[in-house]
């Protein structure tokens, strides 16, 4: 009977602090509900200074717009990881402006661009391809030219597009 009586005061104290006895379904009776008297009210506590301060955060969303993650290390943002030194494909291995442009394969669904590394390596490209030790992707290849885009951010956090062409020589020698 003690078991019941116990279980029975427990359950009933859950509901009232989930809100469910105020006539919104809780099962129980529909007696007189009590609210909790706020601090500072006649018979309450006075107000301290954490009620004050947790009052005006209530209301506070913080905004990340423009913002730095703080929970990235500020001293890192400037440096690259040793990671980041390394290509990621043959084609990232040199500056954009080390490669030449060999030839073009247009007509086709998907044309594609031969170009020509330091060390005299061709490599094959196609749009989507990366290039270039600043992540410069091929974003069109037409019958005379190939269009790399390299994307970066300044300081200010201004997105800077920076589109470079690499134009097809007109004679075989390497020359415009």
């Amino acid at each position: 009977m003690r078991w019941f009586l116990l279980l029975g005061l427990l359950s009933m104290s859950g509901c009232e602090m989930l809100g469910l006895d105020e006539g919104g379904g809780g099962g129980g009776g529909g007696g007189p509900v009590k609210k909790a008297k706020a601090p500072g009210e006649a018979g309450g506590s006075p107000i301290t200074r954490l009620d004050r301060a947790i009052a005006e955060q209530e209301d506070y969303v913080y905004n990340p717009i423009g913002k730095r993650d703080p929970f990235r290390s500020f001293l890192a943002m400037g440096e690259r990881g040793v990671e980041d030194e390394t290509p990621r494909t043959p084609l990232q291995r040199y500056e954009i402006d080390e490669y030449r442009l060999v030839g073009i394969i247009w007509g086709i669904d998907r044309p594609r661009a031969l170009v020509e590394d330091p060390d005299s390596v061709g490599h094959v490209m196609e749009i989507g391809t990366y290039i270039g030790k600043n992540w410069g992707k091929v974003t069109q290849i037409t019958s005379s030219e190939v269009v790399v885009t390299e994307e970066y951010q300044t300081i200010d956090g201004e997105l800077v597009v920076n589109p470079i062409r690499m134009v097809l020589p007109v004679n075989g020698n390497g020359d415009q």
